[in-house]
This record gives structure tokens, sequence and C-alpha cells, in this order.
């Protein structure tokens, strides 16, 4: 990740100033300190949020490209006024050019944290949203939405339910199709926590998938609903890969029924079908979409 090589690459120039017994430059101790806590703040992000929220697609990419650019620009002007201070053979005497320099560049670097924040921000509601519906579920402590269901049937929920409890013992795909705004979520809410759907399964996951997708984000909240296999924090470690193989062991040898809301592509589905394993004991998946296809 070009990103944040170009973060660790910055941070030991900092060291090495902060460090060396005669450094070659002084710096404002203010604008280093600042430059640091960036630093550390956008490296934190990369290895924690990145994969998670948005890695991938073209907004991610950007984002990681103006953090490399900002990153370079620091270390440049740094490695450029060095050499200045050498070849002039004046040490400790940084121009006021090179300090408004740096200046500019904290500022980029303080709009960067501001998305990245925003971002942060944005992943933790939806695992935290995903934590709440969870825990109701494990509860079963409430009925979700009951009130609140508008163009949906008592005979759609029983042929809904009957469809999950049914006889046929292979892994089915159970989608609820409609445009957006008539309930199709909360229909899947009341229904994830019914009493007979909790009796029925031995784990019920739930994803929010949405139009920008992200593969690791989907895997990652089904994971979260095992709350016996593993903590937040080790999950977004792992890698894609080894999110998926957790969660195929994970399920394995269980009857399950994973709820994958507001799907948009076929793709987002098919990014994540093979870690879903088929054991013929009756597994469900519940799609809620407006594709009709």
């Amino acid at each position: 990740m070009a990103a944040y090589a170009a973060l660790v690459s910055l941070s030991h120039i900092f060291d090495q100033i902060q460090n060396h017994p005669r450094p070659p430059i002084s710096l404002d101790k203010e604008q280093l300190q600042s430059l640091t806590e960036k630093v550390m703040f956008l490296q934190d992000f990369l290895e924690r949020y990145t994969n998670i929220n948005g890695g991938g697609t073209e907004e991610a990419e950007a984002l990681e490209s103006r953090i490399t650019d900002a990153a370079y620009a620091v270390e440049d002007i740094i490695e450029s006024h060095i050499v200045d201070q050498i070849e002039a053979h004046v040490k400790n005497n940084c121009g006021v050019d090179f300090y408004q320099g740096l200046q500019k560049l904290i500022e980029v670097m303080d709009w960067i944290k501001i998305e990245v924040t925003e971002i942060k921000k944005e992943t933790e509601i939806q695992l935290n949203t995903n934590d709440s519906i969870c825990a109701d579920s494990l509860s079963g402590s409430r009925s979700m939405g009951q009130n609140t269901m508008v163009g949906f049937g008592d005979v759609l929920i029983e042929d809904l339910l009957d469809k999950l409890t049914g006889q046929q013992s292979n892994l089915q795909i159970v989608p609820i199709v409609g445009m957006g705004g008539i309930g199709k979520t909360t229909l899947a809410r009341s229904i994830y926590a019914k009493p007979l759907i909790v009796e029925h399964f031995d784990f019920r996951g739930w994803a929010t998938i949405s139009q920008g997708f992200n593969s690791k984000e989907i895997l990652l909240q089904v994971l979260l609903c095992l709350k016996t296999t593993g903590s937040k924090e080790s999950f977004i470690q792992m890698t894609e890969h080894e999110l998926g193989e957790t969660l195929y062991k994970s399920l394995s040898g269980r009857r399950y029924l994973i709820v994958m809301d507001d799907i948009w592509s076929i793709e987002a589905w098919d990014r994540v079908r093979f870690f879903f394993p088929e054991y013929n004991n009756g597994s469900r998946i519940v799609i809620t979409t407006r594709l009709l296809n």
C-alpha cells in the first residue's frame, strides 16, 4: 500500500530529526508534533479501516492517493531544505519559505484527517448498528417493526416463514424484492426476530450491503453476530480471505439464516457466496433487493 509506505517513510524522518544528536535542521516543535500526530492517525486508519469501508473503490483509491501525495510532499520539502542547508553550510537556520511551505502541507493533511474521521464515524455507525441487530435477535426479546410494516400482508409473511423453515434441505436463497422505501428491511428484521425463526436456526447473521458494497465489510458484519468466535479488533486485522475462511468454518455443520439487506448488484452476492457452506441441513439466505432478476 503506497500510502502506508509513504507515511512510514515520513515517520522515520521525524524520528531521525528528533533523535539525532546534531540534526541537520530544526523544526518548529508545534509543527513537528502536529505532523507526527497526523501521520500516526493516518497510519492507524490505513491499518484498521481502509479495507473495511470502501477499500478498492474509486473513492478509497483517491483518498489513498491524496495521503500518499501529502506524505511525500512533506518528505520532499524537508529533504530539500536539508540539502539547501548543507550546501549553504548553514545549520539550524530554517527560512520563512520553508516554514510557510510546511504549514500549507500541514493544512492539507488537516483536511485529509477530517475526511478520514468522517469515514471512521460512518464505519463505526455501520458496525454498531449491526451489533444492535445481532443483540436484539440473540435475545429474542423484541419483535422489530411489527407496527411499521406497510404493504406486506399476513399471507406474505406466512409464505416467507414457510420458505425459511420448510422441508427443503438444500441451501435456499429467499429474495424479498421491491422498490426502495416499501419496507423490505422492516419485513426482514421482523421475520429475523420471530420466535419460530430463533428456535429453528442454530445461527442467524445480518449484513447491510447498500450500493457501495465492500465484500470484506459484508463478511465482517456477519462474523460480528458470532459472539464467541473472536473480537471485533481481531476480525478487523484479517484479510478478506481470512474472514471468509473464518466464517465458513464457523458456519460448518450449523443450520444458519443470513440476511443480506439492500443488495444493489449481483456482484455483491457473487463475491461472498462461496463462504456460505452447503450441508443440506435447511440453511437459508434472505436477500432484500430492488433487482428483479
